[in-house]
């Protein structure tokens, strides 16, 4: 059968290939309808979170005035979630009229109803007035959501001047700014931990704390044209002087940024109050795209790196402009971390952050927070950088100020290409010796007591100046020389019983391994392949695809987390989904196995329950023997009511 001329544009049987009514009234888009169970499951997942009463109090929080207020909303914000999160699942994308083709066409009856939704017509006729008000409802209610959350709000239909963009900024509030930028985060939060409680508690508490991986990537946004602080004065000016009709469009959206995609341009972490000078230069090679960076902490396993006892789920993430307070928004995901239920753990990232950043930005909040750094260092860090009472701070670790020379360069050497691979683990494993010993746990603020490592019941070195106990073992170990100790240079580490030491002021921050063994590149290596595939995931095309701007069209920063927000929950969930799945086909793959019956249950006789390992209950009441016919033997037989075990 083969189509023919036709002059109909609506079919009417199953042999005719003309347009369809439901596809004239959705416009050629999809209307199949969800099943009812579906739609209860999102619904229920959206009322878990939390988000709903949260909404309502910041809602109660921002109202200036009591009093009855306006009708009720035909749209509420929790059917809005349920029809984003639906087209989440079936991979469309998260475009707010398509939402509204959602709500009106493609629920049956119960999930109106469950939904509070009002019934749509159907007829053609009052098709194009009715759709237009189910859209003009649908993004009433994402505004009524974005606005108790949206730490820049400004217009975002139009493009804008220089002036205008130079106006923004300066009217721009930062305090506000901050606390709507925590009801992002807190909405984000609230989504992603309703998705790690989605797992079995075995899953969950396959370790017993929570190791994160740390990253940043970045997000495109709707309006592609940008623009540079470092220029925009100079801009404002060469506008003032032009003529109304030699003003070209400026951009669209004043809080966004240029993000150094490759090439090399630097990154650079500005703090709040700083100004990002980054921009696109000429003659320089390098990328750079206009718009956000998403940052993403995702579960690692510091206890068997490289095990697959549980999905690597982002358990934390936000979004921010690129260049800016990048060692905060490291802080705040640290922070988002441990509620789920988890102590904190060791938390991996790339040189970008506990590389670069000051101690005061990242490492002191982490460390109070509780978890324990693991990285890599710039090659400029390595080696002795500084020390304190004597001490010197060399990657991460605190040493004696007489540990050879060999040992404290090894690191160098080998970036140098000076040494091979097997001769730098074992200077490494060599130098372990020369590092102080810890004599008190460090405290949440970084401050720790060390002392001499040739003190103590476990000595490691033997020093001219130090008295070894008496309970120490007798071993070799290596000797400090004594052309080395010079009594007018001595410090307090080589005086005093022990010192007290701040890891915060070591530009090397100390990590949860030691840095360069075999151990911590083990780790290192799968917590950054973790991060980084996951970051590959997220936006590959055909799934969630969060770096491409065209999947969700609203503009604005706040409009992104939300809608990225729910692409990371509906990642999360097929995940766990495809989790569960293997360990299922796993079952299946092995031969199940039979429980073998241990002689003291199938051999015994209980006289007050009067039944035999069997089951048998054909024994008489009283007398301590009993005939009885046991399984296997019909003629009957004779058995003794005996115990057979003590």
């Amino acid at each position: 059968m083969i189509s023919t001329d036709i002059d109909y544009y609506r079919a009417s049987n199953d042999e005719e290939c003309g347009i369809t009514e439901t596809e004239i009234l959705g416009r050629g888009r999809n209307l199949q309808k969800f099943d009812d169970s579906t739609v209860t499951v999102f619904e229920t997942r959206v009322r878990q979170s939390g988000i709903l009463e949260q909404l309502d109090r910041w809602a109660a929080e921002d109202s200036n005035a009591e009093g009855m207020g306006g009708r009720p909303a035909m749209i509420s914000i929790r059917a809005l979630l349920v029809a984003l999160l639906l087209l989440a699942h079936e991979g469309s994308p998260l475009h707010i009229r398509r939402a509204a083709y959602v709500l009106q066409h493609r629920l049956s009856a119960p999930s109106r109803e469950l939904l509070d939704l009002p019934e749509s017509p159907v007829s053609f006729a009052t098709h194009i007035p009715t759709t237009k008000r189910w859209y003009t409802n649908t993004i009433r209610a994402f505004y009524r959501m974005k606005k108790l959350m949206d730490p820049y709000p400004q217009e975002l239909y139009t493009a804008k001047t220089y002036t205008q963009i130079q106006e923004i900024l300066r009217n721009h509030d930062e305090q506000r700014a901050e606390k709507y930028k925590a009801r992002l985060d807190e909405y984000t939060r609230l989504f992603i931990r309703m998705t790690f409680m989605a797992q079995p508690r075995a899953v969950r508490r396959a370790t017993k704390q929570m190791d994160v991986a740390f990253d940043q990537t970045y997000i495109g946004t709707p309006t592609t044209r940008g623009y540079s602080r470092k220029h925009l004065a100079s801009k404002v000016k060469a506008e003032r002087g032009a003529n109304l009709g030699e003003r070209s469009p400026g951009p669209v959206n004043a809080f966004a940024g240029w993000h150094v995609k490759s090439g090399k341009g630097e990154r650079v972490d500005n703090q709040k109050g700083e100004i990002d000078q980054t921009a696109p230069g000429r003659g320089e090679w390098a990328n750079y795209d206009w718009g956000w960076v998403a940052n993403l902490a995702v579960r690692v396993d510091a206890e068997q790196p490289g095990s697959k006892r549980f999905r690597h789920l982002v358990v934390a993430a936000s979004l921010s402009i690129p260049n800016m307070e990048v060692a905060e928004e490291g802080t705040r995901l640290l922070e988002s971390a441990p509620t789920l239920d988890l102590a904190p753990g060791i938390a991996d990232a790339d040189k970008q952050h506990w590389a670069n950043a000051k101690p005061f930005r990242l490492l002191k909040p982490a460390l109070k927070i509780g978890f324990t750094p693991s990285t890599d260092y710039r090659s400029d860090r390595v080696g002795v950088r500084g020390g304190e009472h004597g001490g010197l701070f060399v990657e991460g670790d605190v040493y004696c100020p007489s540990t050879p020379a060999p040992l404290l360069n090894a690191t160098k050497d080998f970036l140098d290409k000076q040494i091979d691979v097997e001769t730098y683990r074992a200077r490494l494993e060599e130098r372990k010796a020369y590092r102080l010993h810890v004599k008190d746990k460090a405290k949440g603020n970084g401050k720790v007591l060390l002392r001499c490592p040739a003190l103590g019941p476990s000595p490691t070195v033997t020093c001219p100046l130090r008295e070894m106990m008496r309970t120490a073992a007798k071993k070799n170990r290596p000797a400090v020389e004594p052309e080395t100790l010079e009594e007018e240079f001595l410090d307090t580490i080589c005086k005093q019983h022990s010192a007290a030491f701040d890891l915060t002021e070591m530009q090397a921050p100390q990590q949860a391994f030691d840095y360069g063994s075999e151990e911590w590149e083990t780790f290192h290596d799968h917590a950054r392949n973790s991060v980084e595939s996951e970051n590959e995931q997220l936006k590959a095309s055909g799934d969630e695809d969060i770096a491409t701007a065209r999947r969700r069209r609203v503009r604005g920063i706040a409009a992104a987390q939300i809608l990225v927000t729910l692409l990371i929950v509906n990642h999360n969930l097929r995940k766990i989904a495809a989790f569960l799945s293997d360990q299922e086909i796993e079952r299946a793959r092995t031969s199940p196995r039979v429980q073998t019956l241990r002689r003291r249950d199938r051999v015994w006789a209980n006289r007050y329950t009067k039944t035999t390992g069997s089951g048998d209950l054909t024994i008489p009441r009283g007398g301590q023997t009993a005939t009885s016919a046991p399984p296997g033997n019909p003629d009957g037989g004779i058995l003794t009511m005996m115990p057979m075990r003590t």
